[in-house]
C-alpha cells in the first residue's frame, strides 16, 4: 500500500510540475517588457517564480527582455553576456510538460528570438540553424494544436520572410522544407489580430500589429495601405515604446510627419525605461525633413548615447545634411569625416553614408532639400525646389537625381503617367551608374503597374531593377524587387 501511494504522489508531482500559466501577472509583466520597463518586470516575474515556481512562462518573459535589450542596446558585450542564459532556459524548457501546446511554441520562440540578436552581430550560420529549427518546431506543433495563436505569430512572420524569397533561389527553402508567402504570413497574423483577445491571448494584440506593420512598411508594393494600420493604434497604452516606434515609422513613411514629429519628440523616457536612443534618430531625420532648425539636437543625442553600430554612419550623415542646408559647408566636411570613422556600414542607409563620404564632393543643395522635404511628405514645397531657378543641375549625378525626384513627387501625388515618364528618363540616364535613383526608378514603375494589374509590365520593371549596378541601398531595393515577383507568382496562380 505504501508503494502504491508513492507511486501514486510521483505521478502527481510529474504532472503538476512544469506547466504553462500566462497569468494576470505574466500579463503584466508582459505589457511592461514592450514599454521597455524591464525593471518594473522583472519584479511581477520575480513574484510569479516564487509564488508559482513550476511555471515556465516566465522563462519566456526573461528571454524576451534579453532579446529586446541585444535587438534595441547592440552591445556586443551585452550579447554575449546573456547569450549563455538563453541555452539554460531551453534546458528547462525541454524538460517541461510534453503534452501541452506551450511546449514545442515555447522553445521555438527563445530560438527564433536569439536568431534574429545574432543576425545583428554577424553570426549568419547559427542564426540559420536557429530559424530552422524554430520553423520545423512550430510546424509540429501546428500540425497537433492548428489552433494554437502563439505558433500562429512566429509561423506568420516566418512565411511573409520566406515569401520574399526569389524563385531561382527556392531550392534553398525547400532544402529547409520552409515554405510561405508575403500574403500568408501577413494573414495569418491578422488571424491574431482579430481572433488573439477572444481566445485567451490579449498581450498577442500587440506583437502582431507590430509585425503586420513591418510586413506593409518592408515587403509590401505600396507603403501608403500601411496608413490603413493606423487607427488600430488608437487602442495603444501611451508608453508603449515598441508600438511608438512602428506607429511613427508609418507616419514617416505614409505623409504624416508632423505627427510623428509629436510621437517622438515627447515618447516617454526616464530611469525606468530601457534607454531606446533609435527614436531620438527617428525624431532628428523627421524633423530633417521638415527642416526645422533643431533637428541637429536629436541625432546629437543619439549618436552620443547610443552604443551600437547601425545607423551611426547614417545619423552622421544627417548631421552633415542639416549643416549643408543651413549653408556651413564645413560643418558637413566635419561630420562627414565622423562618417568614415564611426559606426558599421552593414545597413544600406550606413552604406550610403559611407560612399558619399568617401566621394567628398557637396550633394546638390537644391537636390537636397527636394529629397527631405518629400520624405517628409511635404511634396508640393518639394516639387517647388525643383521647379525654383536656383536648382542648378551640376554634375552627372545630379541629371540623374532631378528626374528621380519628379518621378517619386508625381508617383506619390497619384499622376501615375507623369512618374513613369519621369521614372523611364531616371532608368535610361542612370542604369549603368552605381547609384541608386534607377534600380528604385524601376522598383517604383513596378509597383505602379502592379497596382494596375499589369502583371507582365510589372514583372519586367522588377527583372529591370535586379538587373541593376546600383551599390547604394542594394540589399533593400533587390529585396523589395525579388518580394514583388514573388506577389506576382502568387497572383499567377489564382
Amino acid at each position: 500500500m505504501k508503494k502504491l501511494f508513492l507511486i501514486f504522489f510521483i505521478i502527481l508531482s510529474l504532472q503538476s510540475r512544469s506547466q504553462y500559466d500566462y497569468s494576470e501577472r505574466c500579463l503584466e509583466a508582459h505589457q511592461l517588457i514592450t514599454s521597455l520597463r524591464f525593471d518594473d518586470a522583472r519584479l511581477l516575474i520575480a513574484e510569479e517564480k516564487q509564488e508559482n515556481p513550476e511555471n515556465l512562462i516566465p522563462l519566456l518573459l526573461d528571454n524576451y527582455i534579453d532579446f529586446l535589450t541585444v535587438i534595441i542596446g547592440e552591445d556586443k558585450d551585452v550579447f554575449d553576456s546573456l547569450n549563455k542564459f538563453h541555452y539554460d532556459r531551453l534546458k528547462l524548457l525541454r524538460d517541461g510538460n510534453r503534452n501541452s501546446p506551450w511546449y514545442r511554441s515555447s522553445i521555438a520562440q527563445v530560438n527564433f528570438q536569439w536568431a534574429f540578436a545574432r543576425v545583428k552581430f554577424g553570426e549568419y550560420f547559427t542564426a540559420a540553424r536557429e530559424i530552422r529549427k524554430a520553423y520545423v518546431t512550430l510546424k509540429e506543433n501546428e500540425e497537433e494544436y492548428p489552433e494554437f495563436f502563439p505558433d500562429k505569430v512566429g509561423l506568420g512572420l516566418m512565411h511573409a520572410l520566406i515569401g520574399t524569397i526569389p524563385d531561382n533561389f527556392r531550392w534553398i527553402a525547400s532544402l529547409f522544407s520552409m515554405e510561405g508567402s508575403i500574403e500568408q504570413g501577413r494573414n495569418e497574423l491578422l488571424e491574431v489580430l482579430e481572433s488573439a483577445e477572444g481566445n485567451g491571448f490579449p498581450y498577442l494584440y500587440y506583437e502582431s500589429l507590430f509585425f503586420i506593420t513591418f510586413i506593409d512598411l518592408n515587403l509590401q508594393p505600396d507603403r501608403n495601405s500601411s496608413n490603413e494600420l493606423l487607427p488600430l493604434y488608437d487602442r495603444i497604452p501611451a508608453d508603449n515604446l515598441l508600438l511608438i516606434f512602428s506607429k511613427s515609422r508609418i507616419m514617416m513613411q505614409t505623409g504624416l510627419n508632423d505627427d510623428a514629429i509629436d510621437l517622438l519628440v515627447d515618447y516617454p523616457r526616464g530611469d525606468d525605461y530601457f534607454p531606446f536612443f533609435y527614436l531620438d534618430y527617428l525624431a532628428g531625420l523627421a524633423k530633417l525633413n521638415r527642416l526645422d532648425d533643431d533637428a541637429d539636437k536629436y541625432l546629437l543625442r543619439f549618436t552620443v548615447n547610443f552604443k551600437g553600430n547601425n545607423y551611426v554612419k547614417s545619423a552622421y550623415q544627417k548631421l552633415g545634411w542639416f549643416w549643408l542646408v543651413n549653408n556651413d559647408k564645413q560643418k558637413y566636411r566635419e561630420y562627414m569625416q565622423k562618417v568614415k570613422l564611426y559606426g558599421d556600414d552593414f545597413t544600406d542607409g550606413d552604406k550610403l553614408a559611407l560612399s558619399e563620404a568617401e566621394n567628398e564632393e557637396f550633394p546638390n543643395i537644391c537636390l537636397l532639400k527636394a529629397r527631405l522635404l518629400f520624405d517628409g511628405g511635404y511634396y508640393t514645397l518639394a516639387d517647388s525646389i525643383l521647379e525654383s531657378s536656383d536648382c542648378f543641375l551640376e554634375s552627372e549625378k545630379d541629371m540623374i537625381e532631378f528626374p528621380y525626384r519628379k518621378g517619386r513627387i508625381m508617383h506619390t501625388l497619384g499622376q501615375y503617367e507623369q512618374a513613369l515618364n519621369w521614372y523611364e528618363k531616371t532608368m535610361n540616364a542612370g542604369s549603368r551608374q552605381s547609384f541608386y535613383f534607377a534600380a528604385n526608378a524601376a522598383l517604383q514603375a513596378a509597383t505602379i503597374y502592379e497596382s494596375a494589374g499589369d502583371l507582365e509590365k510589372a514583372e519586367e520593371y522588377y527583372k529591370k531593377c535586379l538587373r541593376m549596378k546600383n551599390k547604394e541601398y542594394k540589399t533593400s531595393i533587390s529585396q523589395k524587387a525579388k518580394a514583388g515577383m514573388t506577389r506576382i507568382n502568387e497572383k499567377r496562380k489564382k
